[in-house]
């Protein structure tokens, strides 16, 4: 499993995004993104985010350069752009109950 944590900052408030991000996460819940296991919404003001999990690093390359840059990457009200890459230890994780136990247990 590959785990990415994305931020960057948002010249728009979050009541103007709503609608926009719950039509990217309908679309990452039906299957737009396969491969694609879960995405953990973040927010700190102006700066926000995710913390996504997926089934491997080629999976999340495919997302990255398709569904995120074209969501993302192109619009200029988005600045900051950070993108961090880890592969997910599922051993320790499971025993944790990390993230990658849900998916572990069939639940992602």
């Amino acid at each position: 499993m590959h785990a990415v944590l994305i931020t960057f900052r948002s010249a728009v408030s979050a009541e103007e995004m709503a609608e926009g991000n719950r039509q990217f996460a309908e679309g990452l819940r039906s299957g737009a993104a396969p491969g694609f296991v879960s995405k953990t919404w973040l927010s700190d003001g102006a700066t926000i985010g995710g913390f996504y999990l997926f089934e491997d690093r080629q999976v999340a390359d495919v997302y990255l350069d398709g569904m995120f840059a074209e969501a993302v990457g192109k619009d200029p009200a988005f600045s900051d752009i950070r993108i961090e890459r880890y592969e997910v230890d599922e051993t320790f994780s499971a025993m944790t109950n990390g993230l990658a136990a849900m998916t572990v247990s069939g639940r992602g």
